[in-house]
């Protein structure tokens, strides 16, 4: 009997997160500042990716990200609908925090955002460490984008000088997923706190009843 109860209660709580969660629909504006930087996910297919801070309208406002899926697709104009999802959905979200208050707190110009991105990607998407920019499956060409590539692992080399901005991550089931530090979209409450204070509502209902 109590098992039955904790099974009810526990399938009220998923039901209340899942009824909960946040979506904001957004539009794909522009990537700036950034550049463009040729390299590789696979050790093997060269391409030229757009790189640097992705910019974004919503019903909220304007919003800054960085990607987080390199080999996923998305179209300048194209508006899309994201989940607000806490950054323990990330790898290595702590680095990447990390290296997104290594970026504002450098001159955000163009070779800075592009080496930014990198170094979010490389720690997202890498298996084989140390991290750098210079080897492994991800990779920057060289010798033509060797300045980004040295600015991309001055920021891995250096990620633990700086203290994580508070992220969240905006998924997409078909789209790329994105990294935002805005205020607006950090605030949003994650789905664990949710969960949390849920928890705590009905051990409250539980003990107010007995």
């Amino acid at each position: 009997m109590k098992m039955n109860k904790l099974v009810t209660t526990l399938a009220a709580v998923i039901l209340a997160v899942n009824a909960h969660a946040q979506n904001i629909t957004a539009t794909f504006n522009t990537v700036a500042p950034g550049a463009n930087v040729r390299g590789t996910f696979d050790n093997s297919n060269f391409h030229t990716y757009a790189s640097g801070v992705v910019n974004f309208t919503s019903t909220g406002g304007p919003f800054q990200g960085f990607c987080a899926e390199p080999l996923s697709s998305i179209g300048f104009g194209e508006t899309l609908v994201y989940q607000v999802q806490s950054p323990f959905s990330l790898t290595n979200y702590d680095q990447v925090g990390r290296i997104v208050t290594a970026f504002l707190a450098s001159s955000q110009s163009n070779a800075e955002a592009a080496a930014a991105q990198w170094a979010i990607w490389e720690v997202t998407n890498e298996m084989t460490l140390p991290p750098s920019l210079a080897n492994g499956n991800n990779r920057i060409t060289l010798p033509g984008y060797a300045g980004t590539q040295v600015l991309a692992d001055q920021y891995l080399a250096n990620i633990y000088s700086f203290a994580p901005t508070s992220i969240v991550r905006l998924a997409n089931p078909t789209r790329q997923d994105i990294v935002t530090w805005t205020p607006a979209i950090v605030a949003i409450p994650e789905p664990t706190s949710l969960l949390l204070c849920t928890v705590s509502g009905l051990s409250l209902l539980r003990r107010r009843r007995n």
